[in-house]
């Protein structure tokens, strides 16, 4: 879940020094919850600050690679639930399952028929 500026001030030093060429720590903080500024532009953050505020800003799910050899799907390590939010990395995966007990020529018949599938996302096919 994204953090509020007001979170992420809790966290900063409050120095309002202008390091990090903002000039308040608020202003700061309010760019770094709209994504428009980077957390390392402030000298003067603690490094227990800066774990808790990359804790905070995890995405809720860890990256899971599923396949190998460039024929994988990577899923999860969004850090958004709804597409119209930001929008998502990882399209979703689409599996097939095929029974093992088919003959060489239902099998094709069945690849054929899967490799004609289309889908639309978003406008894209």
């Amino acid at each position: 879940m994204a953090l509020t500026g007001l979170a992420i001030y809790k966290n900063l030093p409050k120095t309002n020094c202008g390091d990090c060429n903002f000039p308040t720590c608020m202003a700061f903080a309010m760019q770094l919850a709209a994504k428009k500024a980077s957390l390392d532009q402030c000298p003067h953050v603690s490094e227990e600050a800066k774990a808790v505020l990359a804790e905070a800003s995890a995405p809720p799910m860890r990256l899971v690679k599923i396949g190998k050899n460039g024929n994988g799907l990577e899923v999860g390590q969004e850090t958004v639930l709804f597409r119209h939010q930001e929008k998502f990395h990882h399209p979703a995966g689409i599996a097939v399952r095929l029974k093992d007990s088919l003959t060489d020529e239902e099998l094709n018949k069945e690849i054929e028929e899967i490799n004609s599938l289309k889908f639309m996302r978003v406008g894209e096919e």
